[in-house]
């Protein structure tokens, strides 16, 4: 009986020594999991690939809805349910699925990279284009669902650093390199070429009075318009006035009294111009614009990534082409 009962003593001890080190384990695992929701980049060059699907922890973000008397109702959300709003409305759920995974990834990176964003206003990303459009779940979509599920966690790095991941409606035939559009250098936002060419054309007509009046408004008098100088546009073809996509660099407006200098991007935003891939001629007593694509033409082209899904790309594929050099990589 002795020996029975010394050894059941030492089990009691041996027992009461380990309880405190799972406590401790416990305490340590729930303030790693708060460091990671504070600062999802911190640790990136230490992650590794996962490709079985995770369980329990992911990144949360406080997205500020913003209404229309300018009130903010500040919503924190785990990422993959944030995207359930996000991606229908950045992508139609008709498209291919390969393309709205591709976008699933991007949206995500994007959401991730720009965590912060709104930091001075207490959030992390608005609602509205400005970062990307979210209007809680009421236009998630089963298909774009399924998209978000198939690419769980998935996201891209360059150099071990999330990217920004940039994406527009459609690039009209080719993309554009940042730095010729923003005049900031991303190695992995190159000019790319797309399956069509000339896509999404559209037209806008000012009367010579009109295109005048918009350019004084905005601090640009020329007078009375005598004629606008560019290269004729040849998409993919560089010129000393346009870009390696073809898109508009700089063009001179002559005037009867002055003659102006205007980059591609200040016409889009004076005259509201769709892109920069545009020819401008003067008819008879109009200025007339002709162009293709909708958006700035960097990064993921959405109508072009539909287009190489269509003919079998993946979206790892479609992915690589439009963000050069990056590591498509499982965060979470």
């Amino acid at each position: 009986m002795k020996k029975i009962f010394t050894l059941m003593m030492l089990a009691f001890l041996l027992f009461s020594m380990i309880l405190p080190s799972v406590g401790d384990s416990k305490s340590k695992g729930k303030a790693k999991s708060k460091s990671k929701t504070a600062d999802i980049t911190s640790e990136v060059s230490k992650l590794k690939d996962n490709s079985s699907k995770p369980k329990g922890w992911q990144p949360e973000i406080k997205v500020g809805i913003l209404s229309k008397d300018s009130k903010v109702e500040i919503k924190t959300i785990k990422i993959e349910e944030y995207l359930r709003g996000v991606l229908p409305k950045e992508m139609s759920p008709s498209f291919n699925g390969e393309a709205l995974k591709a976008q699933a990834v991007a949206a995500r990176t994007f959401a991730l990279k720009n965590r912060k964003r709104h930091q001075a206003e207490g959030y992390d990303l608005c609602n509205t284009t400005h970062c990307q459009v979210y209007n809680g779940l009421s236009d998630a979509h089963e298909r774009t669902d399924w998209a978000i599920d198939e690419t769980f966690g998935e996201v891209l790095f360059y150099n071990d650093k999330l990217i920004e991941a940039f994406f527009h409606t459609d690039s009209g035939g080719m993309t554009e390199n940042a730095v010729d559009v923003w005049g900031t250098e991303f190695p992995y936002l190159r000019a790319s070429t797309e399956v069509k060419t000339k896509t999404m054309p559209w037209t806008v007509k000012f009367s010579l009075k009109d295109f005048s009046k918009k350019l004084a408004d905005n601090n640009k008098k020329v007078g009375d318009i005598k004629s606008v100088k560019v290269t004729k546009l040849d998409i993919g073809k560089a010129a000393a006035d346009r870009s390696k996509s073809g898109r508009v660099k700089e063009l001179t407006v002559v005037g009867k009294t002055a003659q102006v200098k205007l980059t591609g991007n200040e016409m889009r935003s004076i005259f509201a111009l769709k892109s920069t891939l545009f020819d401008i001629a003067i008819s008879g007593d109009e200025v007339v614009i002709n162009g293709y694509g909708w958006g700035h033409g960097i990064g993921l082209s959405q109508y072009g990534a539909e287009a190489f899904a269509e003919t079998g790309s993946t979206y790892d594929q479609i992915l690589a082409h439009y963000y050069s050099g990056t590591t498509l990589k499982r965060l979470y």
